[in-house]
């Protein structure tokens, strides 16, 4: 194992203007410094453990089988390393823009509710286009290919894609537009208020008649299981639902009954029939020319677009348009500034290689159609993943306490030029899962809204709860709590191109997330 540096450095900052002098500080000088928060950044270095081996065991399987973890390789180094081979210096932050860990409150941390402070600590914040992990991951996910690579030298081709997905959006727009011009936005939204009325109406009906269905049901249920074996002495007890062939003039009680609750189950059944059939009329009503249904999905998808219509001629100023092309903004700045030969500070490559020993079982057929299970083995599965220009700018994690225990808010903006994951030892990409642009943009916890909750329980397991929205927060809940976005310019698994991936808009309504000490 080894840890190689040319020069490493842990510098202690008096917070604010932590560029201002930067010089060495004695015992009696780093006591006088109090509250102001720490600065830190590694220089230099590159850590490699190649030449010695960890092993992991006391894990079991489903089976309560031992299963031993062998880490072959494990190594982090500076970007370019070629998967660890070389001993390429890695740096995490700069003097000016460093690690921090200090006190906040008020503009440093704006969710946190008057008076609370909180223990911030955050990762290195750049301001450029480049190294400001969302614009960066934003053009990335555009790109797809990864910049640099082979036919990847023009960094545009993010921008045609974002103007493509844009000009769909507007099509969409236009063409829902053109449908309602002449009866306009806010008179067509009127009639579809005034028509699901009798959608609600049909509904109730449908739940009411549902309920009728279920209650038959058990009826006959409960009377079929009560009917004799045979009934007067000819009629053999038929499957479930089918009557006994003496029908209604059944001289035996029981049977009789069993019959009537078939007949009344089957009413019960064309009555709810009816009711749906009711409510798919009522969803078909034609306003204007178009069905209530089309209305509806014309009205939400236009809502998307643009945002609740407030005129006749609604015009898009908010919504999924909008949206868009404010990303198109950063799409083009992250662009022209690599045009001009602008260039991202360098990320870490990452890496780990494993071997899993485990027990292995022969499965045969003993030619009867049944499967046996024969000799038990050890089988060794070898796992590796891999990290290519790996950052972590921009993120946080802010951590108080009140009455309801430790609590935080964290941003995750996590960016990557490569994600390998690999089940063979000498095998090429094309038999990997490889993804490249990788952008993760997660945000868990809001301080006033939702605070993630971290606590420890009466049997010693931890907790992770986040609370959920309510009727008294909703509207500020969905205006103010941050959404998660996870994206992949490209996916490439065992050779096959899966194109590009993307979630946009989660946000977490309710975790509750806690530990649990598995039998050993």
């Amino acid at each position: 194992m080894s840890l190689g540096a040319r020069s490493a450095a842990l510098i202690l900052l008096a917070l604010p203007g932590l560029a201002a002098a930067m010089e060495a500080l004695d015992d009696r000088e780093l006591g006088e410094i109090s509250g102001a928060g720490v600065g830190f950044f590694l220089d230099h270095f590159y850590y490699d453990q190649g030449s010695a081996s960890a092993q992991v065991s006391g894990i079991k399987d489903s089976q309560g089988n031992g299963l031993t973890i062998d880490f072959e390789r494990a190594y982090i180094k500076g970007e370019g390393s070629q998967r660890g081979a070389l001993d390429s210096e890695a740096q995490l932050g700069t003097p000016l823009h460093p690690f921090t860990l200090k006190v906040v409150s008020g503009a440093a941390a704006p969710t946190l509710p008057s008076g609370t402070q909180a223990l911030q600590l955050h990762t290195p914040t750049w301001s450029d286009p480049l190294n400001d992990t969302h614009q960066y991951g934003l053009w990335s996910y555009y790109q797809g290919c990864l910049y640099g690579e082979a036919g990847c030298s023009d960094p545009s081709q993010a921008q045609t894609a974002i103007d493509s997905e844009l000009g769909g959006l507007e099509t969409s727009r236009d063409a829902i537009l053109a449908r309602y011009q002449s009866v306009g936005f806010l008179t067509l939204k009127s009639g579809i208020d005034q028509d699901m009325q009798l959608v609600a109406q049909r509904r109730a009906e449908v739940a009411v008649e549902t309920s009728d269905v279920q209650g038959a049901y058990g009826t006959m249920e409960t009377r079929y299981a009560a009917a004799p074996a045979t009934a007067d002495l000819f009629y053999p007890k038929p499957d479930f639902g089918e009557k006994y062939g003496c029908g209604d003039i059944c001289i035996n009680s029981a049977a009789r009954a069993y019959n009537s609750s078939v007949d009344a189950y089957q009413t019960q059944l064309d009555e709810l029939a009816a009711a749906q059939k009711a409510l798919a009329e009522a969803w078909n009503v034609e306003r204007d020319g178009y069905t209530l249904n089309q209305r509806v999905t014309d009205y939400d998808e236009f809502t998307s677009l643009c945002g609740t219509p407030t005129a006749e001629s609604p015009t898009c100023v908010v919504g999924r348009i909008q949206k868009t092309k404010d990303n198109r903004t950063t799409v083009i700045l992250v662009a022209a500034t690599l045009q001009s030969g602008g260039t991202r500070v360098k990320g870490l490559d990452v890496g780990v290689e494993a071997t899993f020993n485990l027990p292995s079982v022969a499965y045969s057929d003993d030619g009867n159609g049944n499967i046996v299970a024969g000799a038990t083995t050890t089988r060794s599965d070898f796992f590796s993943i891999n990290l290519e220009g790996f950052t972590l700018n921009g993120a946080y994690l802010n951590l108080w306490g009140d009455s309801s225990g430790l609590q935080g808010e964290a941003s995750l903006q996590m960016y990557a030029d490569k994600l390998v994951i690999g089940a063979c030892r000498n095998c090429t990409d094309a038999n990997r899962a490889v993804a490249k642009n990788l952008y993760f943009d997660i945000n868990l916890g809001q301080a006033s809204l939702q605070p993630l909750t971290l606590s420890v329980l009466a049997d010693g397991e931890l907790s992770l709860f986040l609370p959920s929205v309510t009727w008294a927060n909703h509207q500020a809940f969905y205006q103010q709590v941050p959404k998660s976005n996870v994206s992949i310019g490209n996916l490439n698994i065992g050779g096959v191109d899966l194109g590009s991936q993307v979630v946009r808009g989660m946000r977490v309504d309710y975790l509750n997330l806690r530990t649990v000490n598995l039998p050993r």
